[in-house]
């Protein structure tokens, strides 16, 4: 699998085919496989939530109806854009990250760690380093809000690509668009997963505690739309057993109180596949058999803690891989955002 700065439907592939999306333990919907949570965290299941997003927007209980869908999508929607536009532009934090992902039926563990300024600079850093058994793999995203990197190594091959979101972001003032999110803080890490699940997946929301504390949830289900895309990528055939078509995302209600900050902070992003008969019965009983959902992986941002805002140089990128051509993907990201100018427009950048 080719990665790019944010691999196709936030997927990270690490080791021999570790198709992680980053991200284990079931927030909510229909459940993953029977384990047992991580020591000193219980998640509750996730139910329809009467109450209000930080935003002030009451939920209520959803029907089948298309008005209640449209509704349930605009709402979660709406949460997903005040999350990036905490990170992007709220006070600076760091915090400490941990994946499990599930491949070819084993369990991979990654760690890492996740600094993002905010302030409307565009600055953060993410890294994650997992083992698979045989070998170490990396994933490293920087951005000092002009250049973002990604440098990935997957079993010692290293690949490098870079996208120029000070370009995105004065292309979008060419074109006079002022939103408060910026194209600049949509690329690379968490804001750019949250993006692809508000563009990629049907949502709604929901409600649920971890460790005591109140969280919102945003639930999403992958768009026929956007499975029909890559059924016909892969030419008709199903989806791998593995590909994610549910994710729930984990949104801090309140702060954490013993450090009074962390609100509207993710703290867990799940993906699960499409239910799965399992095969715990007899093979002439497995019709009855209820189907499931396979956790894919889980992502988890832990020891949440505020921090002054470092120095730009923090953010830039030290390229010790020369050797190694890079990718630059400004145009794939030209093509999201729709930023069309003309090269006289480019030029004056330049």
């Amino acid at each position: 699998m080719k990665l790019r700065f944010t691999p196709p439907l936030c997927l990270f592939a690490f080791g021999c085919v570790l198709v992680a999306v980053l991200f284990n333990q079931p927030l909510g919907g229909q459940p993953a496989q029977a384990e047992p949570p991580m020591t000193g965290q219980t998640t509750h299941p996730p139910a329809p939530d009467p109450s209000p997003p930080p935003a002030g927007n009451a939920v209520e209980n959803t029907g089948d109806g298309s008005a209640d869908s449209a509704a349930d999508q605009q709402r979660a929607a709406a949460l997903i854009d005040q999350v990036i536009d905490r990170l992007a532009n709220g006070a600076a934090f760091d915090c400490k990250i941990r994946q499990r992902v599930r491949t070819a039926g084993r369990e991979v563990l990654g760690v890492g760690t996740y600094l993002q300024v905010g302030g409307g600079t565009g600055q953060f850093s993410f890294q994650i380093e997992m083992h698979d058994g045989t070998g170490k793999h990396r994933l490293q995203q920087i951005s000092d809000g002009r250049l973002a990197w990604t440098r990935t190594e997957v079993a010692g091959v290293i690949s490098l690509s870079r996208v120029d979101v000070g370009w995105l972001d004065e292309g979008a003032r060419t074109l006079r668009r002022n939103n408060r999110i910026k194209p600049s803080m949509m690329v690379g890490g968490p804001c750019e997963m949250l993006d692809s699940i508000r563009r990629d997946f049907d949502l709604k929301l929901g409600k649920s505690s971890l460790a005591g504390r109140s969280l919102l949830v945003v639930i999403g289900t992958l768009k026929q739309s956007r499975r029909d895309e890559i059924t016909a990528i892969v030419d008709g055939a199903e989806l791998p057993a593995l590909f994610p078509t549910r994710v729930n995302v984990a949104i801090a209600q309140d702060d954490d109180p013993e450090i009074n900050f962390g609100k509207g902070l993710p703290v867990r992003i799940e993906h699960f596949s499409d239910p799965i008969a399992t095969s715990d019965a007899p093979q002439g009983e497995l019709r009855s058999t209820l189907k499931k959902r396979q956790m894919i992986s889980l992502l988890e941002f832990y020891s949440i803690r505020p921090v002054a805002p470092p120095p730009i140089q923090r953010f830039r990128f030290e390229n010790q891989d020369t050797e190694i051509d890079f990718v630059n993907e400004t145009g794939r990201y030209e093509d999201r955002f729709n930023i069309r100018v003309s090269a006289k427009e480019r030029e004056r950048y330049r």
